[in-house]
């Protein structure tokens, strides 16, 4: 696939934003992300979620999991910026069955709730923060490479939240796939649509490629008091594009 045909013929409307102006759906035209899933036991997700309407993935009779993805947005229509986000794999209504993600495929048009998503710069945290409900914060993120291994440090006001580090895998033909957003505003839980394409990425469930570490801020302690258990999986993408839409579709709290 060439450079921007995956952007080809898909709408793409001025909209005026205070002194800005956005366009809708959002493009991002330079992706490099790094992603990983986490064992955590059911109940201390449904801690963390705003409604009891939202199901935690059934990995384990007695486990979920959560996400950590660290994006580097080199090329977007918010100009570049970084992000970190943690969220948990969910449903609405419905449970997944028991051992989703291990005996059993996930949902092929997965749904995360966003519980952060700290940006580097302002416009994105606007951005996401009035237009979607995005729970956005201003941080410093920053990427590094050593000796074939990513490194991202997440720090907000002098503290290590997170640093997530892993290798830089060889890498397989990823075909496109979709992934939904949600947030809450207002008593209601809104569904937004990120796509990614076509594109070549690493996979790996080896514990020796990948190492999270949390550091001493509250976000820290907050995850650090989930019991977080082993990582079982891990992904790494030196390049991808992506389409983040509106939300398209709300739920009553």
């Amino acid at each position: 696939m060439n450079k921007n045909d995956f952007f080809q013929e898909v709408e793409h409307s001025p909209v005026p934003w205070r002194q800005y102006q956005l366009h809708v759906p959002l493009f991002y035209q330079d992706i490099r992300f790094m992603s990983i899933l986490v064992l955590v036991p059911t109940e201390k997700i449904k801690s963390m979620l705003p409604s009891k309407r939202l199901k935690p993935y059934r990995i384990t009779p007695w486990h979920g999991v959560m996400s950590i993805t660290c994006y580097e947005y080199r090329e977007s229509d918010l100009n570049p910026y970084n992000e970190v986000a943690i969220g948990f794999p969910v449903t609405i209504d419905e449970e997944t069955p028991i051992f989703t993600g291990s005996l059993r495929r996930m949902p092929a048009n997965p749904m995360a709730y966003i519980h952060q998503i700290p940006v580097t710069t302002e416009i994105a945290r606007e951005v996401g923060a009035e237009l979607a409900g995005y729970p956005k914060f201003i941080a410093g993120i920053e990427f590094s490479e050593k000796e074939h291994w990513l490194a991202c440090a997440l720090r907000a006001d002098d503290q290590l939240i997170l640093k997530l580090s892993g290798r830089m895998l060889d890498l397989k033909a990823l075909p496109r796939y979709r992934v939904n957003p949600l947030t809450q505003r207002q008593g209601y839980i809104l569904r937004s649509e990120f796509v990614i394409s076509e594109a070549e990425m690493g996979e790996s469930k080896n514990g020796e490629d990948v190492r999270l570490e949390l550091g001493e801020h509250p976000i820290a302690k907050v995850l650090k008091g989930l019991d977080l258990g082993k990582v079982l999986g891990y992904q790494y993408c030196p390049h991808a594009e992506g389409i983040l839409t509106p939300v398209f579709e709300s739920f009553a709290i």
